[in-house]
């Protein structure tokens, strides 16, 4: 009969069974083993903790203060032009890629009020319309290329004025958005048989943080606020015979753009 010597195989450290060093020149590597078995890898060790904690406070961020506006409204966020009697004008507000990256935009119409006689149409940056539909999608611009939206306008013989509101956006980012208005106008519009609106007293202006809009009218009106980026940061009702109190105290100084009564007005905060 012939005897075997009883070897023992090695046992990383399974309880119950006999374990023992293999031979040096793998110790390197059993020892890496060993280790990691003595420490093991914690979500909650040092380094994996501070980069969790980095991660929740990014996502707790608001959307825009994460990515920010990537684009702004040239020459702003209002145009106000006057347009010829008899001619086709062209009104264009160009979008400002300061990044340089590809940048793609959609816009829907949000606002629109004109003469009934007048002959509206709009081009973006890809195509032109007739009339004004109420949303497109615009072609990639990169580099120094600015999309755009542009008004054709044909008053004809008609005085008269036109307010036409859209929403722009990153196509993919809805968060990215500015809000830009078109506020036209005849040569001949005080002329015009039209009723008289009534004015919507908005004082002081400039003012250091307390704004006061009087409405003069039997009607209650509706009044919204923008900032130089287009991007309505305030909306309310003035009531009939009502002066009624903003306070601008807590916005950043410079200059806000008041839309009430159909007309736009700029407020300076000092």
């Amino acid at each position: 009969m012939s005897t075997q010597t009883s070897r023992k195989r090695w046992n990383p450290g399974l309880p119950g069974l006999p374990s023992f060093r293999p031979p040096d020149e793998s110790a390197g590597v059993h020892h890496t083993r060993e280790r990691a078995q003595r420490r093991p890898l914690s979500i909650f060790s040092k380094p994996n903790a501070m980069r969790i904690i980095s991660f929740l406070f990014l996502l707790s961020l608001p959307a825009e203060t994460v990515s920010g506006q990537t684009f702004s409204p040239v020459p702003g966020p209002l145009l106000e032009q006057e347009i010829a009697l008899e001619l086709a004008n062209e009104c264009t507000i160009f979008f400002e890629n300061p990044g340089g990256d590809t940048l793609r935009l959609r816009w829907k119409a949000i606002e629109v009020s004109h003469p009934e006689t007048w002959v509206l149409d709009l081009c973006d940056f890809g195509l032109c319309y007739i009339g004004i539909p109420p949303a497109g999608l615009m072609n990639p611009a990169a580099g120094a290329e600015r999309p755009y939206l542009k008004l054709i306008v044909q008053p004809g013989a008609t005085p008269g004025a036109a307010w036409l509101g859209f929403r722009v956006w990153e196509d993919g980012n809805p968060a990215n958005f500015s809000d830009v208005f078109f506020s036209l106008h005849t040569s001949g519009i005080t002329s015009a048989p039209e009723p008289e609106r009534l004015r919507v007293r908005v004082f002081p202006n400039p003012t250091a943080g307390l704004l006061f809009l009087e409405n003069p009218a039997e009607h209650a009106l509706s009044a919204r606020m923008l900032d130089a980026a287009g991007r309505e940061i305030w909306r309310g009702d003035v009531a009939p015979q009502e002066r009624r109190p903003l306070n601008l105290s807590a916005w950043p100084a410079g200059f806000y753009f008041l839309n009430i009564n159909g007309e736009t007005l700029r407020v300076q905060r000092m």
